[in-house]
C-alpha cells in the first residue's frame, strides 16, 4: 500500500502557534475532518520558546512544531487509510492556526507493503 506523508512549512503565523491549547485542538479537529481515531497526545515546551505538539492516532500521527520567533509553523501528517486525505488535514490547520500565511507544502510518497 503507499500513503503520502505531508510535511508543510507555514510562514507569517499569529501569536496563536504558542499556544499548546488551540494548536493540540486545531490538529485534533483536522483529524476528525478526515475520520481518523485520536488515541493519544503528548506536548512538549521549549525554553525560551516554541512548542511540539503530537497528536497519536489510529492511523498514524499529525505532530506540529513551532518557532514563533520566527513566526513558523511545522506539520507533518501521516495517515495510512488511504480514505483519509492528508491534505485535507494540512488544510484545514492552516485554517484555523496560520490562515493568511504562506505554506509550502511537501509530498512524499510512503510504502508499508514489503517490496515483492
Amino acid at each position: 500500500m503507499l500513503m503520502t506523508h505531508v510535511l508543510a512549512e507555514l510562514y507569517e503565523c499569529p501569536e496563536i502557534i504558542d499556544d499548546a491549547t488551540a494548536l493540540a485542538e486545531a490538529a485534533k479537529r483536522a483529524a476528525g475532518s478526515v475520520g481518523a481515531t485520536i488515541v493519544g497526545e503528548y506536548e512538549v515546551r521549549y525554553v525560551p520558546h516554541g512548542l511540539t505538539i503530537a497528536i497519536f492516532l489510529g492511523e498514524s500521527h499529525i505532530v506540529l512544531t513551532t518557532w514563533p520567533e520566527f513566526k513558523l509553523l511545522l506539520v507533518d501528517i501521516l495517515l495510512c487509510n488511504p480514505q483519509m486525505d492528508p491534505r485535507k488535514v494540512v488544510e484545514r490547520i492552516k485554517a484555523q492556526i496560520c490562515p493568511a500565511g504562506q505554506m509550502v507544502v511537501h509530498e512524499t510518497p510512503r510504502r508499508i507493503a514489503a517490496r515483492a
